[in-house]
Protein backbone atom coordinates (compact mmCIF):
# COMPACT_ATOMS: atom_id res chain seq x y z
CA UNK A 1 0.00 0.00 0.00
CA UNK A 2 1.22 3.27 -1.00
CA UNK A 3 0.46 6.84 0.80
CA UNK A 4 -2.56 8.57 -0.71
CA UNK A 5 -1.02 11.38 -2.57
CA UNK A 6 -4.12 13.35 -3.30
CA UNK A 7 -5.80 13.03 -0.44
CA UNK A 8 -2.93 14.34 1.01
CA UNK A 9 -2.86 17.36 -1.49
CA UNK A 10 -5.97 17.78 -1.04
CA UNK A 11 -5.72 18.21 2.43
CA UNK A 12 -2.68 21.00 2.34
CA UNK A 13 -4.35 22.74 -0.64
CA UNK A 14 -7.43 23.75 1.56
CA UNK A 15 -5.27 24.32 4.96
CA UNK A 16 -4.80 28.01 5.48
CA UNK A 17 -1.43 27.31 6.54
CA UNK A 18 1.01 24.30 7.14
CA UNK A 19 3.24 23.23 10.38
CA UNK A 20 5.39 20.68 9.45
CA UNK A 21 6.92 18.53 12.57
CA UNK A 22 8.49 15.43 13.94
CA UNK A 23 9.94 13.61 17.23
CA UNK A 24 12.48 15.20 19.56
CA UNK A 25 16.21 14.59 19.27
CA UNK A 26 15.98 15.22 15.45
CA UNK A 27 17.65 12.68 13.22
CA UNK A 28 18.36 13.42 9.37
CA UNK A 29 15.33 11.08 8.41
CA UNK A 30 13.15 13.32 10.40
CA UNK A 31 14.50 16.42 8.82
CA UNK A 32 14.71 15.23 5.54
CA UNK A 33 11.63 14.41 5.09
CA UNK A 34 10.26 17.59 6.72
CA UNK A 35 12.52 19.73 4.41
CA UNK A 36 10.55 17.60 1.50
CA UNK A 37 7.71 18.04 3.22
CA UNK A 38 8.06 21.81 3.24
CA UNK A 39 8.94 21.78 -0.79
CA UNK A 40 5.98 19.79 -1.20
CA UNK A 41 3.43 22.72 0.65
CA UNK A 42 5.69 25.74 -0.81
CA UNK A 43 5.05 24.50 -4.33
CA UNK A 44 1.49 24.34 -3.37
CA UNK A 45 1.74 27.99 -2.66
CA UNK A 46 0.93 27.33 1.58
CA UNK A 47 2.26 29.27 4.19
CA UNK A 48 4.41 26.57 5.52
CA UNK A 49 6.81 26.40 8.21
CA UNK A 50 9.28 23.81 10.69
CA UNK A 51 8.33 23.38 13.90
CA UNK A 52 11.54 22.76 15.77
CA UNK A 53 11.99 22.98 19.72
CA UNK A 54 14.95 20.68 20.09
CA UNK A 55 17.58 23.17 21.75
CA UNK A 56 20.53 21.07 20.44
CA UNK A 57 20.66 18.60 17.82
CA UNK A 58 22.92 15.72 16.93
CA UNK A 59 26.04 16.41 14.70
CA UNK A 60 24.29 15.74 11.26
CA UNK A 61 21.61 17.64 12.09
CA UNK A 62 23.53 20.72 13.51
CA UNK A 63 25.12 20.83 10.27
CA UNK A 64 22.11 20.45 7.97
CA UNK A 65 20.37 23.56 10.05
CA UNK A 66 23.49 25.61 9.72
CA UNK A 67 24.07 24.86 6.24
CA UNK A 68 20.45 25.66 5.39
CA UNK A 69 20.87 29.49 6.53
CA UNK A 70 24.18 29.42 5.04
CA UNK A 71 22.98 29.02 2.09
CA UNK A 72 20.05 31.43 2.70
CA UNK A 73 17.15 28.74 1.45
CA UNK A 74 14.68 30.85 3.11
CA UNK A 75 12.92 27.91 5.33
CA UNK A 76 11.00 29.20 7.96
CA UNK A 77 11.92 26.98 10.92
CA UNK A 78 9.88 28.51 13.90
CA UNK A 79 9.24 27.30 17.83
CA UNK A 80 5.66 26.38 18.92
CA UNK A 81 5.80 29.59 21.35
CA UNK A 82 6.47 31.74 18.05
CA UNK A 83 3.64 29.06 15.85
CA UNK A 84 0.89 29.10 18.00
CA UNK A 85 -0.51 32.35 18.10
CA UNK A 86 -1.63 32.01 14.58
CA UNK A 87 -2.86 28.66 14.44
CA UNK A 88 -6.24 28.63 13.03
CA UNK A 89 -9.41 25.69 12.30
CA UNK A 90 -8.13 25.52 8.99
CA UNK A 91 -4.11 24.72 10.01
CA UNK A 92 -2.57 21.39 9.19
CA UNK A 93 -0.39 19.77 11.01
CA UNK A 94 1.73 17.29 9.69
CA UNK A 95 3.73 15.15 12.09
CA UNK A 96 6.66 12.95 10.30
CA UNK A 97 8.51 9.77 11.48
CA UNK A 98 6.60 9.47 14.49
CA UNK A 99 2.84 8.48 15.25
CA UNK A 100 3.40 8.84 19.24
CA UNK A 101 2.42 11.82 21.25
CA UNK A 102 4.53 12.10 23.82
CA UNK A 103 7.55 11.89 21.32
CA UNK A 104 6.26 15.17 19.01
CA UNK A 105 8.53 18.56 19.05
CA UNK A 106 5.75 19.95 21.37
CA UNK A 107 3.09 18.11 22.65
CA UNK A 108 1.24 21.48 22.60
CA UNK A 109 0.99 21.49 18.91
CA UNK A 110 -1.31 18.07 19.11
CA UNK A 111 -4.18 20.65 19.73
CA UNK A 112 -3.95 21.97 16.26
CA UNK A 113 -7.55 20.93 14.65
CA UNK A 114 -6.54 18.97 11.88
CA UNK A 115 -3.59 16.76 11.97
CA UNK A 116 -1.82 13.87 9.22
CA UNK A 117 0.36 11.71 10.30
CA UNK A 118 3.39 9.96 8.24
CA UNK A 119 5.47 7.33 9.78
CA UNK A 120 7.54 3.81 8.85
CA UNK A 121 7.60 2.57 12.42
CA UNK A 122 5.36 -0.39 13.53
CA UNK A 123 1.62 0.86 14.44
CA UNK A 124 1.35 1.62 17.63
CA UNK A 125 -1.49 1.37 20.34
CA UNK A 126 -0.63 4.69 21.87
CA UNK A 127 -0.62 6.87 18.68
CA UNK A 128 -1.98 10.31 17.85
CA UNK A 129 -5.62 10.61 16.87
CA UNK A 130 -7.70 11.86 15.99
CA UNK A 131 -6.22 12.54 12.58
CA UNK A 132 -7.77 13.59 9.39
CA UNK A 133 -5.33 10.96 7.54
CA UNK A 134 -2.15 8.83 8.76
CA UNK A 135 -0.40 6.43 6.55
CA UNK A 136 2.13 3.97 8.53
CA UNK A 137 4.29 2.47 5.51
CA UNK A 138 6.69 0.19 8.21
CA UNK A 139 7.83 -1.71 5.09
CA UNK A 140 9.47 1.33 4.00
CA UNK A 141 12.95 1.96 4.81
CA UNK A 142 12.61 5.59 6.01
CA UNK A 143 10.25 8.79 6.55
CA UNK A 144 11.99 9.84 3.42
CA UNK A 145 11.17 7.33 1.42
CA UNK A 146 7.61 7.82 1.77
CA UNK A 147 7.82 11.68 1.17
CA UNK A 148 9.26 10.85 -1.96
CA UNK A 149 6.37 8.88 -3.03
CA UNK A 150 4.27 12.06 -2.78
CA UNK A 151 7.13 14.18 -4.71
CA UNK A 152 7.46 11.82 -7.33
CA UNK A 153 6.23 12.34 -10.82
CA UNK A 154 5.69 16.34 -9.87
CA UNK A 155 7.38 18.65 -11.12
CA UNK A 156 8.38 20.34 -7.50
CA UNK A 157 12.02 21.94 -7.49
CA UNK A 158 13.88 20.52 -4.84
CA UNK A 159 17.51 22.76 -3.55
CA UNK A 160 20.39 20.27 -4.42
CA UNK A 161 21.40 20.70 -0.46
CA UNK A 162 17.88 19.84 0.51
CA UNK A 163 18.38 16.55 -1.41
CA UNK A 164 21.61 15.89 -0.20
CA UNK A 165 19.91 15.79 3.36
CA UNK A 166 16.93 13.61 2.26
CA UNK A 167 19.56 11.19 1.05
CA UNK A 168 21.56 11.21 3.91
CA UNK A 169 18.56 10.34 6.00
CA UNK A 170 18.29 7.21 3.58
CA UNK A 171 21.47 6.29 4.42
CA UNK A 172 21.44 6.52 8.15
CA UNK A 173 18.33 4.53 8.58
CA UNK A 174 19.25 1.80 6.33
CA UNK A 175 22.88 1.47 7.87
CA UNK A 176 24.03 2.50 4.40
CA UNK A 177 21.28 0.80 1.94
CA UNK A 178 22.31 -2.87 3.80
CA UNK A 179 18.70 -3.27 6.28
CA UNK A 180 15.33 -2.34 5.21
CA UNK A 181 16.03 -2.02 1.62
CA UNK A 182 15.04 -3.22 -1.46
CA UNK A 183 14.11 -1.91 -5.49
CA UNK A 184 11.73 1.20 -4.16
CA UNK A 185 14.71 2.30 -1.71
CA UNK A 186 16.73 2.57 -4.10
CA UNK A 187 14.32 4.21 -6.91
CA UNK A 188 14.31 7.09 -4.13
CA UNK A 189 18.06 7.81 -3.80
CA UNK A 190 17.97 7.61 -7.75
CA UNK A 191 15.10 10.66 -7.71
CA UNK A 192 17.07 12.82 -5.24
CA UNK A 193 20.56 11.85 -7.48
CA UNK A 194 17.90 13.68 -10.45
CA UNK A 195 17.86 16.75 -7.90
CA UNK A 196 21.25 16.61 -7.99
CA UNK A 197 21.62 15.58 -4.15
CA UNK A 198 25.82 15.45 -3.47
CA UNK A 199 26.96 12.55 -2.40
CA UNK A 200 30.43 14.16 -0.84
CA UNK A 201 27.65 16.08 1.27
CA UNK A 202 26.19 13.25 2.43
CA UNK A 203 29.15 11.82 3.52
CA UNK A 204 30.40 15.33 5.19
CA UNK A 205 26.92 14.87 6.97
CA UNK A 206 27.75 11.51 8.62
CA UNK A 207 30.86 11.90 9.74
CA UNK A 208 32.29 10.65 13.06
CA UNK A 209 33.08 12.83 16.17
CA UNK A 210 36.28 11.51 17.04
CA UNK A 211 35.98 11.03 20.65
CA UNK A 212 32.25 9.75 20.51
CA UNK A 213 34.42 7.14 17.16
CA UNK A 214 36.63 6.23 20.36
CA UNK A 215 34.02 5.55 22.91
CA UNK A 216 31.69 3.65 20.51
CA UNK A 217 34.69 1.25 19.69
CA UNK A 218 35.09 0.89 23.51
CA UNK A 219 32.01 -0.37 24.22
CA UNK A 220 31.82 -2.76 21.06
CA UNK A 221 35.05 -3.91 22.60
CA UNK A 222 33.52 -4.96 25.95
CA UNK A 223 29.78 -6.77 24.32
CA UNK A 224 28.76 -10.06 25.06
CA UNK A 225 28.17 -12.73 22.84
CA UNK A 226 25.04 -14.88 23.42
CA UNK A 227 24.02 -18.02 21.90
CA UNK A 228 26.90 -17.37 19.29
CA UNK A 229 24.88 -15.09 16.88
CA UNK A 230 23.32 -12.27 19.53
CA UNK A 231 25.47 -9.88 20.47
CA UNK A 232 24.60 -6.94 23.48
CA UNK A 233 27.14 -3.72 24.17
CA UNK A 234 26.48 -2.15 27.46
CA UNK A 235 27.40 1.66 27.93
CA UNK A 236 29.08 3.03 30.93
CA UNK A 237 27.51 3.99 33.94
CA UNK A 238 28.69 7.52 33.80
CA UNK A 239 27.21 8.39 30.29
CA UNK A 240 24.39 9.68 29.06
CA UNK A 241 23.39 8.90 25.41
CA UNK A 242 21.31 10.05 22.76
CA UNK A 243 19.34 7.34 21.56
CA UNK A 244 20.84 7.98 17.59
CA UNK A 245 24.36 7.18 19.71
CA UNK A 246 22.63 3.70 20.83
CA UNK A 247 21.72 2.74 17.27
CA UNK A 248 25.22 3.90 15.66
CA UNK A 249 26.89 1.08 17.92
CA UNK A 250 23.99 -1.69 17.39
CA UNK A 251 24.58 -1.01 13.36
CA UNK A 252 28.15 -1.55 13.79
CA UNK A 253 28.06 -4.50 15.54
CA UNK A 254 25.65 -6.20 13.19
CA UNK A 255 28.11 -6.28 10.55
CA UNK A 256 30.24 -8.76 13.03
CA UNK A 257 31.29 -12.17 11.69
CA UNK A 258 27.66 -14.93 12.38
CA UNK A 259 25.95 -11.82 14.35
CA UNK A 260 22.14 -12.32 13.80
CA UNK A 261 20.99 -9.43 16.10
CA UNK A 262 23.03 -7.11 18.00
CA UNK A 263 21.62 -4.97 21.26
CA UNK A 264 22.86 -1.51 22.85
CA UNK A 265 22.11 -0.72 26.21
CA UNK A 266 22.78 2.77 27.73
CA UNK A 267 21.17 5.29 30.26
CA UNK A 268 19.29 8.12 27.66
CA UNK A 269 18.61 10.34 30.76
CA UNK A 270 19.29 10.36 34.82
CA UNK A 271 16.61 7.46 35.51
CA UNK A 272 15.85 6.01 32.05
CA UNK A 273 17.74 3.43 29.69
CA UNK A 274 17.08 3.17 26.38
CA UNK A 275 17.54 -0.34 24.33
CA UNK A 276 18.61 -0.38 20.05
CA UNK A 277 18.12 -3.76 18.21
CA UNK A 278 19.04 -4.34 14.62
CA UNK A 279 18.68 -7.90 12.89
CA UNK A 280 19.02 -9.59 9.70
CA UNK A 281 15.67 -11.27 8.76
CA UNK A 282 15.99 -13.83 10.42
CA UNK A 283 15.71 -12.51 13.94
CA UNK A 284 12.63 -10.34 14.85
CA UNK A 285 13.97 -7.75 17.02
CA UNK A 286 10.86 -5.88 17.21
CA UNK A 287 9.23 -8.92 19.30
CA UNK A 288 11.98 -8.95 21.62
CA UNK A 289 11.60 -5.04 22.74
CA UNK A 290 7.79 -5.70 22.71
CA UNK A 291 8.60 -8.48 25.57
CA UNK A 292 10.25 -5.07 26.96
CA UNK A 293 7.71 -3.05 26.33
CA UNK A 294 8.64 -1.52 22.83
CA UNK A 295 8.23 -1.41 19.50
CA UNK A 296 9.64 -1.06 15.67
CA UNK A 297 10.25 -3.07 12.92
CA UNK A 298 11.43 -6.69 12.09
CA UNK A 299 15.18 -5.66 11.82
CA UNK A 300 15.05 -2.09 13.97
CA UNK A 301 13.30 -1.75 17.49
CA UNK A 302 13.94 0.02 20.51
CA UNK A 303 12.85 0.31 24.27
CA UNK A 304 13.06 2.47 26.99
CA UNK A 305 13.10 1.71 31.17
CA UNK A 306 12.68 3.39 34.03
CA UNK A 307 13.65 2.40 37.70
CA UNK A 308 16.72 -0.82 36.02
CA UNK A 309 19.87 -0.64 36.11
CA UNK A 310 22.24 -1.21 33.31
CA UNK A 311 23.22 -4.84 35.00
CA UNK A 312 19.27 -5.65 35.37
CA UNK A 313 18.37 -4.20 31.86
CA UNK A 314 20.64 -6.52 30.47
CA UNK A 315 19.87 -9.54 32.25
CA UNK A 316 16.29 -8.89 31.23
CA UNK A 317 17.65 -9.08 27.54
CA UNK A 318 19.89 -11.86 27.90
CA UNK A 319 16.99 -13.99 29.47
CA UNK A 320 14.60 -13.29 26.47
CA UNK A 321 17.59 -14.30 23.93
CA UNK A 322 18.58 -17.18 25.97
CA UNK A 323 14.94 -18.78 24.92
CA UNK A 324 15.00 -18.40 21.27
CA UNK A 325 15.33 -20.78 19.32
CA UNK A 326 15.95 -20.85 15.54
CA UNK A 327 18.19 -21.54 12.55
CA UNK A 328 21.23 -19.55 11.98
Amino acid sequence: MQINAELVKKAIANSSQVIITSHRNLDLDALGSSLGLYYLCKSMGKDTCLLIDDKTHEDGVEKSLKEIINQKLNIKIKNWNYIESNVDDQTLLIIVDTQLPYLVQNEKSLTVKNKIVIDHHIESVNKIVPVIYEYIGYEQSSSVEIIIDLLDNLDIYIHPYVASVMLAGIFVDTNGFIRKTNYKTHESAAYLYKCNANLNEVQYLLKEDIKKYNDMQKVISEAKIINNHFIIATGHESHIYDNEDLAKISDAMLLLKDIEASFTIGYIGDDKIGISARSFSKVDVQKIMKKLNGGGHLTDAATQLSGETLESSFQKLKKIIEKIEGDF
